[in-house]
């Protein structure tokens, strides 16, 4: 506890119960179609800080999915658009102790490493949904696989997080969040295609990439229950 103690006492690590963060990103969809386009993304989450090492939270993402299909053998060209919303609870530890170093600005950026996992519900609403294509029989798919079309469906999903937190101030750090997400359904682009439309192997995942802020709420120091000194706090 004296190395921990010599660490979180560094004015850049101070400690705090609860922590809220902020952002905006850009997403990226692995879905039935080939092409994904950027799209908006804006989140906002609380988490509870059991110690420096190890926090449990809730996310909230509101933005959109969006991919398409060129012109091909069995389809004159596909766009689809999803607004999505998200719900998930997840756990995060710091990597900080996994890195011993001098004081520096590299040790800094270091310690604010964080990886993390979680399950959540994934809302979609899917429009520029096509239902008519052009495979050889030249029919409605939806005539033949009634199934493969769905613009409002709900699944869970996990979130996988790799990301850090530099800190501005005590109470303020900077955050860069990358999160891939596996969803346990194949209806985020609205199209589940059986074969031999598509070679439909894994249910459809996404990807988020944020910049944001986020706040320690309420006393910010180690406290001493933690480092068995008094507490420092501001």
């Amino acid at each position: 506890m004296s190395v921990h103690a010599q660490i979180r006492l560094d004015p850049y690590y101070p400690y705090s119960k609860y922590t809220f963060g902020l952002g905006m990103g850009f997403s990226e969809i692995y879905g039935n179609l080939n092409h994904s386009n950027s799209e908006p993304v804006f989140r906002l989450s609380v988490d509870r800080n059991i110690n420096p090492w190890i926090s449990f939270g809730a996310e909230v993402m509101r933005g959109a999915l969006s991919d398409y299909e060129d012109r091909n053998h069995w389809t004159t060209g596909l766009s689809v658009y999803n607004k999505i919303t998200t719900f998930d609870l997840h756990g995060k530890m710091a990597l900080g102790e996994l890195f011993k170093g001098p004081n520096s600005f590299a040790m800094k950026t270091l310690f604010g490493l964080y990886v993390g996992f979680g399950v959540g519900v994934i809302n979609n609403d899917v429009s520029n949904v096509t239902l008519k294509f052009e495979p050889q029989n030249k029919l409605y798919i939806n005539d033949i696989y009634s199934s493969a079309i769905k613009t409002k469906t709900t699944a869970l999903y996990m979130p996988f997080n790799l990301g850090f937190d530099l800190h501005l101030t005590r109470r303020c750090m900077f955050n860069i969040n990358y999160q891939f997400s596996y969803a346990f359904s194949d209806y985020l682009d609205g199209y589940d295609f059986p074969q031999p439309q598509a070679h439909n192997y894994y249910n459809d995942m996404f990807s988020v990439l944020s910049f944001g802020l986020s706040f320690y709420i309420g006393r910010v120091g180690v406290t001493e229950e933690l480092i068995g000194t008094s507490p420092q706090s501001k």
